[in-house]
């Protein structure tokens, strides 16, 4: 028995097909997500298993043309053992989400609710 060989295929790359190498800064909205930082989407009302955590990775560029940047980070529900998964965010979506204040933690914790005056 012979093993067949897959038929070549002839692959066109269009210009915007390639990839960038630079996230030029002129392309990144200032009120966009932010590497390294944390985001939570909830407030001080709502229960834990209804809001999320978003960790942001990395910002790329979608290679789609004019279809702005992505945030690249992964996302848990913040019901206690919930487990994190990998998720890319847009700027539509960056709206409902509150960054979360650089403290040091320990452990992964579920971010407190902002406080209000």
């Amino acid at each position: 028995m012979t093993t067949p060989h897959p038929r070549p295929q002839t692959v066109t790359a269009r210009i915007e097909d390639t990839p960038s190498t630079e996230l030029n800064a002129d392309l990144t909205p200032t009120d966009f997500f932010v590497p390294g930082a944390r985001y939570y989407d909830g407030d001080g009302y709502k229960a834990p298993e209804l809001t999320h955590t978003f960790q942001c990775e990395h910002i790329a560029l979608h290679p789609r043309p004019d279809a702005g940047p992505r945030a690249f980070g992964f996302l848990r529900n913040n019901a206690p053992d919930a487990d994190w998964f990998s998720s890319a965010l847009s700027e539509d979506d960056f709206a409902r989400w509150t960054r979360i204040p650089d403290t040091p933690t320990t452990g992964d914790t579920t971010p407190t609710a902002p406080t209000t005056p």
